[in-house]
């Protein structure tokens, strides 16, 4: 493959992880526990920032979608547009989740955040990252035709029982510059997988692409070798759609803009959009996409 020209500036920014192997680790690979879960629930989520004339707004959202994310239980949770006072909030209503993720405007508090959550029982963080989609990602920035700046949030988890690693790539892609989206797809896809003592992390790319699957923005993941979860899943629930605009009965015309894709080594067990409500209200102006994966077996 033709190394894309962010590659370089994005090398720059990573910092390759540096810890000890686990002590199942052995020289060619990991021997995982006989009884280490497989299954990995991932579930990526645009839960609409916090934006007061919203009917229904965060207040009146928030309650539900903290219940919704507890009965779904992911593994690893990815939200987009989540202000930090939003990310805190569901951070106190799911305890048992670490999460990283730094406001897009300034790189700490200020805007919104690509946050990622992880359960801790079961992933420790490696190593964690943020890139912003643009020609100088490692810091503060908007690229090319974007409206506003935005980010990648990246996290390389290992499996606390098997040791196995996942590289999981959070991004929310601009909703005006097309060539800031193609962009924004070509950095976050093309990163190469991380590695740790050896061993190389399986690759998950998940978030708001604002894009559907006919789009450049779609092929250039594709191009890098990942796979649309939906599009390889044996099991597949709910409406093609993924966008709603605060209304149950829209899909955006069966166009999906927000999408969870998984490199070679990943299978695919089932991917659902579910569409729960209250009071005949949508919980966000998305509907989050759930993906249960598993190793491939070697």
């Amino acid at each position: 493959m033709k190394p894309h020209p962010l590659l370089i500036t994005a090398a720059c920014a990573l910092l390759a992880p540096c810890v000890a192997a686990p002590s199942h680790a052995r020289a060619g690979g990991l021997t995982a526990p006989a009884d280490a879960p497989r299954s990995v629930r991932l579930m990526s989520y645009n839960i609409r920032y916090d934006a007061p004339d919203d009917t229904p707004n965060w207040l009146q959202r928030r309650p539900h979608m903290a219940r919704q994310i507890a009965f779904f239980d992911p593994d690893v949770l990815g939200v987009q547009e989540a202000l930090i006072p939003m990310v805190a909030y569901l951070a106190d209503q799911a305890p048992a989740y670490d999460h990283y993720g730094v406001g897009r405007d300034d790189g700490a508090q200020a805007g919104e955040t690509t946050t990622l959550f992880w359960r801790r029982a079961r992933f420790e963080a490696v190593s964690t990252q943020t890139l912003w989609c643009s020609p100088t990602p490692d810091r503060p920035s908007k690229g090319w035709d974007a409206a506003l700046p935005r980010t990648v949030t990246r996290v390389v988890l290992r499996d606390r029982a098997s040791g196995r690693l996942l590289d999981v790539r959070n991004a929310h892609m601009d909703h005006v510059g097309a060539v800031a989206r193609e962009q924004c797809a070509a950095l976050a896809a093309d990163l190469a997988p991380a590695t740790v003592e050896g061993a190389t992390a399986a690759v998950v790319l998940m978030g708001d692409f604002n894009a559907g699957p006919d789009t450049a923005p779609y092929r250039r993941v594709l191009a890098a070798g990942l796979r649309d979860a939906r599009a390889v899943s044996p099991v597949v629930f709910g409406p093609a759609g993924t966008y709603n605009d605060f209304d149950i009965a829209r899909d955006n015309d069966g166009v999906a803009i927000d999408h969870v894709f998984v490199a070679p080594g990943l299978s695919v067990e089932r991917y659902g959009v579910p569409t729960d409500s209250f009071s005949g209200q949508v919980i966000s102006d998305h509907f989050p996409v759930v993906v249960d994966v598993a190793p491939d077996e070697k």
